[in-house]
């Protein structure tokens, strides 16, 4: 028997048996099936690796789409009643991830990373009870170090220090760093989304991921926004200007923030010490896990009126919380939608919403970068984009000598979003995300006005120019179109 027909048939016969259990057990949206049909069938082999790498839900940790009834009794629901404008779209985030409104905060925008981190590291360094840091990407690099230095001398003097890693995002830490880090007293826990006795060796998916990123410092002030821990995040990196908005808040809405982390921070906890790796042994061995949280969740002293919910979700969300959140907020637009986003791969419902908002005479603009920093998804957003284009949106690509990774979406100057999620299916369907929704018609003019300031350094994308451009371009980006729903 020859050995390369044989392995061509049973490469084959594994495709088609996972074509039809898409199809027919796991029932996935028509679009993702299609494109794994045309990836097994046109490219056997390349797509049976494709589909181990990227298809198969080999979730380990499973983060909660809802807060934890021990969590969210803590949260205090005594935040009242909205009755604002925005009543329905508040009730339905609260029944997606049974969050409450919170009435009473105070933010401060911050348009990069520079802006971010300077505040940032001030705060820590004025921690006096609790650090609580997780993030997607954490580098060991000059930023990381100032940050995470700033951690250790916490540990070393009694303040409780926390950290959620995600074990693709942070494989460039510095393992000797983190040893000696978690030897200091900073309690660090690795989502995997691997079955804990593979992640021991190795953790390749790209999707399922926790791309979440928050920091918590003594329940009282929180960051959330777009940006990660590394270089290139305070524009010293290949791409220049780094632009992301990224926000500091003082009140309620840390109680959210705080028991969403909680519930994450417990949920890896438990996988981490099950793996039975050393270094998580020799943890929990530091760890003992408090039986009161109250402390955690002190009510805040903060008056001023600013209406904020937590939208969060992840793969074995019921029902994608963000997706929706974005649905509705498109629907419910009559004048404009101002959208930011690096990677612009929408899902068939937030596509559908956004062109049906703009037939029915609502401004949508998109900003979206010049350069990408994974070219495969940059290539194949471009196709995406042109379908807006041809139903009426304005596309706009930021400064070619610098790169925009902002994630916001604002709505007729009243209501608008920032966080973690991509305007992608990877965000609405395979990563745990958390975005901010905030009703408030002051910040949401600045989000405006900072949308504005982007334009001045963006050129338009017209139809004309969009086909104006060497046929190997237009080709490159038909290709990875195939791959983008993966």
């Amino acid at each position: 028997m020859k050995i390369l027909p044989f392995i061509n048939t049973l490469v084959y016969a594994i495709n088609l048996g996972i074509i039809l259990s898409l199809v027919f057990y796991k029932r996935e949206r028509p679009e993702k099936v299609l494109a794994w049909f045309l990836v097994l069938v046109f490219l056997p082999p390349v797509g049976l690796f494709l589909y181990f790498y990227m298809g198969i839900n080999w979730r380990d940790t499973v983060l909660n789409d809802r807060f934890s009834p021990t969590i969210s009794d803590l949260i205090h629901k005594s935040l009242g009643r909205f009755e604002g404008p925005n009543a329905d779209m508040a009730r339905m985030v609260s029944n997606l991830n049974a969050s409450p409104m919170f009435h009473h905060n105070e933010i401060t925008l911050y348009k990069d990373g520079i802006e971010k981190f300077s505040a940032l590291i001030k705060d820590l360094k004025n921690a006096k009870h609790h650090i609580h840091l997780e993030y997607y990407i954490i580098k060991s690099d000059e930023l990381g170090r100032q940050i995470f230095d700033i951690l250790k001398e916490k540990a070393e003097s009694g303040v409780k220090v926390r950290v959620i890693m995600d074990k693709i995002g942070c494989r460039k830490f510095n393992k000797f760093y983190k040893k000696d880090l978690m030897a200091a007293g900073v309690e660090i826990v690795t989502y995997t989304a691997t079955f804990a006795f593979v992640s021991s060796i190795v953790d390749m998916s790209i999707n399922y991921r926790n791309h979440r990123k928050m920091v918590i410092i003594d329940g009282q002030i929180g960051y959330t926004g777009g940006n990660n821990i590394g270089n290139e995040y305070v524009s010293k990196g290949h791409m220049g200007y780094w632009r992301d908005t990224h926000m500091r808040v003082e009140g309620d809405f840390v109680l959210g923030m705080q028991g969403l982390f909680f519930d994450d921070f417990f949920a890896v906890l438990h996988r981490n010490q099950a793996s039975r790796k050393w270094e998580y042994i020799k943890q929990s061995e530091i760890y003992t896990e408090e039986s009161d949280l109250a402390e955690y969740f002190e009510p805040t002293q903060i008056t001023k009126n600013l209406p904020m919910q937590i939208c969060y979700s992840g793969p074995e969300s019921a029902f994608y919380s963000i997706e929706l959140m974005y649905i509705k907020m498109i629907t419910t637009a009559k004048e404009r939608i101002f959208i930011s986003t690096p990677y612009f791969i929408p899902s068939e419902g937030t596509a559908s919403a956004l062109k049906a908002a703009i037939k029915s005479g609502v401004d949508v603009q998109i900003m979206f970068p010049a350069q990408y920093d994974h070219p495969m998804v940059g290539h194949a957003s471009m196709t995406y984009l042109a379908e807006m284009i041809e139903s009426g949106a304005r596309v706009f690509l930021y400064d070619k000598k610098a790169f925009t990774h902002n994630k916001a979406m604002i709505c007729d100057g009243r209501s608008f979003t920032i966080g973690t999620a991509n305007f992608d299916v990877r965000s609405f369907f395979f990563n745990y995300e958390v975005n901010t929704l905030i009703y408030d018609e002051y910040y949401a003019s600045k989000m405006e006005g900072l949308f504005q300031e982007d334009l001045e350094n963006a050129e338009e994308l017209t139809l004309e120019n969009y086909f104006n451009r060497s046929r190997t371009v237009f080709l490159k980006e038909s290709f990875f179109r195939i791959f983008s729903l993966l």
